[in-house]
């Protein structure tokens, strides 16, 4: 699926997609900020978290969505390693991972690395 440039990736069918997008605050909150933050030229969002369900350090989440894996390529990003680059992320997602996140699976590139 695609926004304005925008990549979104999502095992799921166009109709669960648009459903998941609307009742998924946490997904919609980092897809917003991140856009915000780093103006991405690529952003792939997945959730991860039907895949850890039960496991230790999740199993009494109130919250849903608590693990995603992000694909993020931007500009932003030059002249920063990777740890530097995770970094940034993580800062601008911390709201998140107050909220219930867990974890965040990261590929923070530059448009160079494509």
């Amino acid at each position: 699926m695609s926004h304005g440039g925008l990549y979104f990736q999502c095992c799921c069918s166009m109709y669960k997609t648009r459903y998941i997008m609307s009742k998924a605050p946490i997904r919609s909150s980092i897809e917003s900020k991140l856009t915000a933050a780093f103006n991405p030229v690529k952003l792939v969002i997945d959730d991860q978290s039907h895949m850890h369900r039960g496991h230790a350090g999740v199993a009494d989440a109130v919250q849903a969505e608590t693990h995603f894996s992000v694909e993020i390529v931007s500009n932003h990003f030059k002249s920063m390693n990777r740890v530097q680059r995770q970094r940034e992320v993580n800062k601008v997602l911390d709201e998140e991972f107050k909220n219930g996140l867990h974890a965040l699976a990261l590929s923070c590139k530059v448009p160079e690395d494509l």
